[in-house]
């Protein structure tokens, strides 16, 4: 047997034990980089996680803010007694120092109908939104108007005017908010003042509002006043809100609901590199779900770099090298063995440069991070101390717990007491606590004013010095300071609605005094709300209502209401309805039939409630009981006619035989004093004569049923005038009158009456005109489309101040001497006008003479053919 050399033998061993090094190696560099990438895309993992919570938490933070600050700022619009635009614009001034990212302005909308704009523009306008012009779209519906906006973006566009409803997406919105009572936010879409610009600048935006009640109503509800309404741009919000949370290394894709049920994009955030991580997450934003699409390229998040896996297995295997060479080289030469040692020292130096260039890239990435962050060891001493840090203390570091806040200025959150040392976030991170967001406020040379951050700290273990403390610092200066301002604001609100409260007690005080008095009335009065809801019935109105009427239009029926001729009053003729329309209603009379069947005659009176801007908010009505006073005058009515009935046979028996009588003397001139004296009492009959007559028409003009129909009045005054100046020229002692007569409508009316009216008014004109002069008559009108007023003016002898009327009433004359007549004429006149639901009066014509006044229903183009009607 053949014995191999030992040499031969050794170099053997030496070569199968290198392998086996070399192997073993190789087996561990892998498997420690198979670990150390498993670690780092753990590592990437966890931060994209961390990246998207905090971009989620800067989207929620943010809209959070801006909803808040519109709900607190439509709660002060709302205890405000008189919105102004100075007002308003006082009220957002401080929304330009919270730097709201995206925003484009606040306004105030209000709610208007068709027929309501003129009279909102007029209202703003009048409250200081001097070139407010409303521009609805549309008709038909309900619009919300912009009257009062401030930019917030620096720009000149205000939006005034502008109609909420022209988008669908705001419209929604609006209409959710009113109906929900809280602030919502409005599916994506381009803002009404945006869509002037080039489709290239437009960017998809989102309105939030919320809705403004006025202060609590009498029966408990709160009036809905408008909508405060904030315009946010999406792009521009995410560039600005979300840039800190990201920091350059993520992506963010921010998609919204589209008013098609669709889901579209409405900003990107960009940053640099290739993204190979995406997480996607939902944020709620009031009423709205927002979707945020996060991506990051995991080799530029810090701590999650190709870098470390690749060295250390590098290193590894660079050490295996070496190791293998060594044993190798051992194994050989002494020379070669420190050959090799001197190239493993210098790799392992190259090593160590690679993983200080490790520490470099986290250090950086530290000094990089907007939040200050604090490193300090287990005596107090700091081991880091990043820029963000540094900038924020404002003067230089000090080691030593109990030097920190002599040194950096460390006051309480109220800045009125400094910060006990042992309660400091880092100290009582050395104990082993954990402490989050604790307030306080830095004071310094450098800090005069004062910065509010909050604090949060952590214990960290240094595996070989101990446990130290790792701490993070964020200024809230800002946030406080808005924080601040809402509280004043809503302390303010507080205030005013104190204020208010006590105005409400102070008023029902005083209604539960005006109650008592009403109710001490014998009249009755009702008051109700523009929709006829009844508001107030005093006691006498009370014992005359059903119980379940809650409206006029209930209650109108249950009366069985009629006019004084028997014709049916309907509800929307009553003075109340009327009055609902604006007009004022005096002395308009009806009868009731009781339960029991009594008849009551009532004279009513109506008048409209109106607000500052003219429009009708409710109305009012009174009315008492004339039954007696109107059954006495149907017996004097009926006396009078009776007498002056049964007079007129005697008189003319009278008038008869002293004709005779005086005939049969007159032929013998010695009874030329007989005959005068005949002369007087023939004249005394025919004044006799005159007065029973007037006293027959009076009593018709007040009993006698009305035929109304279509009169010509053109026509009608044309023959009163023809038989007036033709008994003129008959009579050798008149001047022929002057009469000049207008273009007259048509009216409705008895025109057997109404001839009479005309008749006594010309006579009257032509009756008193001083002696040698002839009568001027100027008989004109005027229709607003339901009433016709016609004048007759004169240039005659006027009539006494103070009488003008007095002059209607019953045997009333303002000149007796000189100028006959029984003073029933202008009372007949009266009579007549009032029956046919009008008016009459008198007044003195500037170039002398009298003007009298009368309203007459007009004739619309349908009554052309109707039949004559009894009233």
């Amino acid at each position: 047997m053949k014995v191999r050399p030992r040499n031969g033998l050794w170099r053997s061993r030496t070569g199968v034990i290198t392998a086996v090094v070399a192997v073993i190696g190789a087996l561990a560099s892998v498997t420690l980089w198979a670990f150390l990438e498993a670690t780092r895309e753990r590592a990437a993992a966890i931060e994209v996680d961390r990246r998207t919570t905090l971009v989620a938490d800067a989207v929620t933070a943010a809209t959070g803010r801006y909803l808040d600050t519109i709900t607190t700022l439509a709660a002060s619009v709302g205890a405000t007694d008189t919105l102004t635009t100075t007002r308003f614009s006082r009220m957002v001034e401080p929304l330009n120092y919270q730097r709201l990212a995206g925003a484009t302005s606040i306004g105030f909308l209000v709610p208007a109908a068709d027929e309501e704009i003129p009279a909102v523009q007029a209202l703003w306008r009048s409250r200081g939104a001097a070139d407010l012009t409303l521009a609805p779209v549309g008709t038909g519906h309900e619009h919300a108007f912009v009257v009062l906006s401030v930019p917030l973006d620096g720009s000149t566009q205000s939006g005034l005017g502008l109609d909420g409803t022209g988008s669908p997406a705001a419209a929604a919105a609006l209409n959710e908010a009113r109906r929900a009572g809280t602030a919502t936010v409005s599916d994506a879409y381009h803002l009404l003042r945006d869509r002037q610009l080039p489709p290239e600048q437009r960017q998809l935006s989102f309105v939030l509002t919320a809705p403004v009640h006025g202060p609590v109503a009498a029966d408990g509800r709160r009036p809905f006043l408008g909508w405060v309404l904030m315009g946010l741009r999406g792009q521009d919000f995410v560039t600005t809100a979300l840039a800190g949370a990201g920091q350059g290394l993520v992506d963010v894709v921010l998609s919204a609901p589209a008013a098609d049920g669709t889901r579209q994009t409405v900003a990107t955030l960009r940053s640099s590199g290739e993204p190979d991580v995406t997480r996607r997450t939902e944020v709620r934003v009031g009423n709205r779900v927002w979707r945020l699409d996060v991506q990051a390229d995991t080799d530029r998040l810090p701590g999650a770099g190709p870098l470390v896996p690749a060295a250390v297995g590098g290193g590894v295997m660079v050490l295996t090298a070496l190791l293998t060479m060594l044993v190798w080289v051992l194994a050989t030469r002494g020379a070669r063995a420190r050959a090799l040692l001197d190239a493993g020292t210098e790799e392992l130096r190259r090593t160590e440069a690679l993983a200080r260039e490790q520490a470099d890239l986290l250090t950086a990435v530290v000094n990089t991070i907007g939040e200050g962050v604090g490193v300090v060891g287990p005596d107090g001493g700091f081991l880091l101390h990043n820029p963000a840090a540094r900038e924020l203390l404002g003067v230089p570091d000090i080691d030593g717990a109990e030097n920190w806040q002599a040194q950096y200025g460390i006051y309480r959150e109220d800045g009125s007491e400094p910060f006990p040392t042992d309660e400091l976030p880092l100290v009582r991170a050395l104990r082993g606590e954990s402490v989050d967001q604790v307030r306080m406020v830095i004071r310094n040379q450098a800090r005069p004013a004062g910065t509010m951050v909050s604090v949060s700290a952590r214990p960290l273990d240094l595996h070989t010095t101990g446990t130290g403390a790792v701490a993070v610092f964020r200024d809230i200066t800002d946030r406080a300071r808005a924080g601040a301002e809402a509280a004043a604001a809503a302390a303010e609100v507080r205030h005013e609605l104190a204020q208010r409260q006590a105005a409400e007690a102070d008023l029902e005080a005083q209604k539960d005094y005006l109650t008592q008095i009403l109710d001490t009335l014998d009249v009755t009065v009702i008051t109700c709300a523009a929709d006829g809801t009844i508001v107030h019935a005093n006691r006498v109105a009370r014992t005359a209502l059903s119980p379940e009427a809650r409206t006029v239009a209930d209650a109108v029926p249950a009366l069985a209401m009629c006019r004084p001729d028997g014709s049916e009053l309907p509800y929307d003729q009553t003075p109340l309805a009327r009055a609902l329309r604006g007009e004022e209603v005096d002395r308009e009379e009806a009868v009731l039939t009781l339960p029991d069947g009594d008849r009551r005659h009532i004279l009513m009176h109506a008048r409209p409630l109106l607000d500052a801007s003219g429009r009708v908010t409710g109305a009012v009505g009174s009315s008492y009981n004339v039954t007696e006073l109107r059954e006495r005058e149907a017996e004097l009515a009926a006396f009078a006619g009776v007498v002056a009935h049964d007079l007129r046979s005697p008189l003319t028996t009278v008038r008869g035989f002293t004709e005779l009588v005086r005939n049969a003397l007159a032929a013998d001139l010695s009874n030329a004093d007989h005959i005068a004296d005949l002369d007087r009492v023939l004249d005394s009959t025919a004044r006799m004569a005159e007065l029973i007559s007037d006293l027959l028409e009076y009593t018709a003009a007040g009993d006698k049923p009305l035929a109304v129909e279509r009169v010509d009045l053109q026509g009608l005054v044309a023959d009163v005038v023809d038989a007036r100046t033709t008994a003129a020229s008959v009579d050798p002692d008149l001047l022929v009158p002057q009469v000049y007569v207008a273009p007259l409508p048509p009216v409705r009316a008895d025109p057997a009456l109404l001839r009479q009216v005309l008749d006594n008014l010309v006579g009257n004109a032509v009756k008193y005109t001083p002696p040698g002069r002839p009568a001027r008559i100027d008989v004109t009108a005027l229709s607003d489309g339901s009433t016709v007023t016609v004048e007759v003016a004169d240039r005659g002898i006027g009539i006494p101040a103070g009488e003008h009327h007095a002059i209607f009433g019953s045997f009333h004359r303002a000149h007796a001497d000189g100028y006959a007549g029984t003073g029933l004429g202008l009372a007949i006149c009266a009579r007549i006008v009032e029956r046919h639901g009008g008016t009459i009066s008198a007044h003195d014509n500037p170039g002398g003479g009298t003007v009298v006044r009368l309203t007459l229903p007009a004739a619309l183009p349908d009554q052309a053919g109707l039949p004559a009607l009894a009233r």
